[in-house]
């Protein structure tokens, strides 16, 4: 009887062995997913870094072409007008030419 429970023992002991080594792997696949996912985790806060800086920088480029289209609307304004009135002083001038012509 003792021989039977020694058997039963034993291969109790071998059962949590084999378990014991299957859950061993296991465990170290698992470290490996989780260092891989830690690099990932880490490019991907890398990327989020950089995007973050490029729109920061997109931000403050854009204030200052906005600034410089500004001025330069501003610029292209003051030369329509004064195309517009030396267009108006060139008809004037036309006119009162033709009409001296015609007098």
């Amino acid at each position: 009887m003792s021989s039977l429970a020694n058997v039963i023992l034993f291969l109790a002991l071998v059962t949590t062995s084999v378990m014991v080594a299957v859950m061993y792997v296991k465990l170290k696949k698992l470290d490996r997913y989780h260092a891989e996912y830690q690099q990932i985790f880490d490019r991907t806060g890398e990327a989020l870094k950089g995007a973050q800086t490029a729109v920061m920088s997109f931000g403050s480029e854009g204030k200052e072409t906005l600034s410089l289209l500004g001025s330069r609307i501003e610029e292209a304004k003051a030369v329509a007008r004064q195309l517009e009135a030396l267009t108006r002083e060139a008809h004037q001038h036309t006119q009162s030419h033709s009409n001296s012509l015609k007098s």
